[in-house]
């Protein structure tokens, strides 16, 4: 399937700031996505519905049928100008035989994580889960009661995977789309935890993130 829009990080709010060229696409990324998908919300105008004169007065009668018109009308020209519900997003600039762009990824795992490189297991949960039937602990692969921005990049990588509707971790490709979006909400279920555990983990053994938070800086 082909997507008319891409959100990328090749230009962003920190294009000014001197950082390494890679995590500085995967922090630009982050935030055009949130700007994108928050769009609609920040430039949303209220249009009310017209109230309506109850009468039989026909000069009443089509004043309330123009009102309608024009609610309408004005209704069809917002919706035209949200932006479109599916989209790719390339949270990786670059993914050549099966070589990922790591500071890249942990950029985009610095941000997405609000900044940090690591929270706590709970702390992130409290943060980042809706309800008490997900959880964060499958996040956790080295077991230190911790997340960090490698452990949390799994769980991006894992997104990109399932966006191709599978579990093979080698066809991920640097970019996630709504179909990815939407199973990985699966993965924080409890009920899924073991099954999120087992992909994370394998994610984080192939791609080789034990470790690469050690060489990240902003």
């Amino acid at each position: 399937m082909s997507y008319d829009v891409q959100v990328n990080g090749s230009q962003g709010p920190y294009d000014k700031k001197t950082m390494d060229p890679s995590v500085k696409y995967g922090r630009n990324v982050v935030e055009n996505h949130l700007s994108y998908m928050e769009a609609p919300l920040a430039n949303d105008v209220p249009n009310p519905a017209p109230i309506l004169k109850y009468s039989t007065n026909p000069q009443e009668v089509d004043e309330n049928i123009e009102n309608l018109e024009e609610f309408i009308d004005e209704n069809d020209k917002y919706l035209k100008s949200l932006p479109p519900l599916q989209y790719e997003y390339r949270y990786l600039p670059n993914f050549v035989n099966g070589q990922i762009d790591k500071k890249a990824l942990l950029g985009a795992a610095y941000e997405e994580m609000g900044g940090v490189k690591e929270l706590p297991v709970e702390e992130f949960e409290n943060r980042y889960m809706i309800d008490d039937t997900m959880t964060a602990k499958p996040l956790d692969i080295n077991k230190d009661g911790k997340i960090d921005i490698s452990e949390y990049g799994a769980n991006m990588i894992a997104t990109d995977v399932l966006s191709k509707g599978t579990t093979d971790v080698t066809k991920a490709d640097g970019v996630i789309n709504q179909k990815g979006m939407n199973a990985i909400i699966e993965y924080t279920k409890k009920s899924n935890a073991q099954a999120a555990a087992n992909l994370y983990a394998k994610i984080y053994d192939t791609y080789g993130l034990n470790g690469s938070i050690n060489g990240f800086n902003l």
